[in-house]
């Protein structure tokens, strides 16, 4: 059996879940008091040990993730749930990589907003890549939504605590903003309830309490390319008929990646897609 001092378990357990994590990323996530240099050595013992390896590129950041025996020790030590895949060959992992450490960079400023502010979200708060099956209204054609990620966080309130989810969507600028705007539709075709009279209840009530706000997080370009994005996909999602008349039981909003980062999830920095333009926090409008 092969002995790892705790930043290493913690480490490797969050490698483990995320797939691809950054050597800064994983400082930040585990040990953000630790020097970067101590976080380096600690994970090339992880490589030296066979539980993990990385991925190194010019002008990236080195990435970590776990090979087949890092996953065995994360599983046999039972602190997550198995993830059923695996990460790819390492040419797939390479067209994975900024779309993944985005998604982590997206998780990480809540984070660190929770360590600010005494609330609750760690490193294991999402889960990447949900998938959620469901049924149309007519009960006769099957469908799926798969998150990028599904956040929990947990707010502190004038003493009053409110726990929050988020399906996250990240986009790196890669696909036109109208088919952006169609991933929309499997959300609220996820959400609208069974008909009236036929015993069904909407499948999201068996994994939520309450449906998740819908968080678009774009990436992957200059800041004035983002806004104008952000800006087109409003005008999307509102001449869309299936998006447009789900305002009010569908809460979508969307951000930037660089604004989430500048500012925080408690600041207003996120647009809502159908009813009022007045920026909101990826929250709604907090008491």
């Amino acid at each position: 059996m092969i002995i790892v001092d705790v930043f290493q378990r913690e480490a490797l357990t969050v490698l483990y879940w995320h797939r691809l994590v950054s050597t800064e990323q994983v400082r930040r996530l585990v040990a953000p008091t630790l020097s970067p240099v101590t976080v380096r050595a600690r994970l090339a013992g992880l490589r030296q040990a066979g539980l993990a390896d990385r991925i190194t590129r010019e002008h990236r950041p080195r990435t970590w993730h776990v090979t087949p025996a890092g996953a065995e020790v994360v599983e046999a030590a039972g602190a997550v749930d198995a993830r059923a895949y695996r990460l790819p060959g390492t040419a797939v992992a390479h067209l994975l990589q900024e779309h993944t450490l985005d998604v982590v960079e997206t998780g990480l400023v809540f984070v660190e907003t929770a360590r600010e502010h005494g609330h609750e979200c760690g490193p294991l708060s999402w889960t990447p890549e949900v998938a959620h099956p469901f049924r149309d209204r007519a009960g006769d054609r099957r469908g799926v939504v798969i998150a990028d990620a599904v956040l929990h966080y947990v707010l502190e309130e004038a003493g009053r605590r409110s726990q929050r989810t988020l399906f996250v969507e990240l986009d790196r600028a890669t696909m036109p903003v109208a088919r952006l705007a169609r991933k929309l539709v499997g959300y609220i075709r996820y959400h609208d309830p069974a008909p009236a009279g036929s015993g069904r209840k909407p499948a999201w009530r068996e994994r939520y309490s309450r449906f998740p706000r819908v968080l678009i997080v774009l990436s992957g370009a200059y800041q004035a390319v983002l806004e104008r994005r952000l800006a087109d996909l409003r005008a999307q999602a509102q001449a869309m008929p299936v998006v447009s008349t789900a305002a009010g039981r569908v809460d979508m909003v969307a951000t930037t990646l660089p604004r989430l980062l500048e500012h925080g999830p408690l600041k207003p920095v996120a647009m809502p897609l159908l009813g009022d333009p007045r920026w909101v926090t990826v929250f709604g409008r907090l008491s």
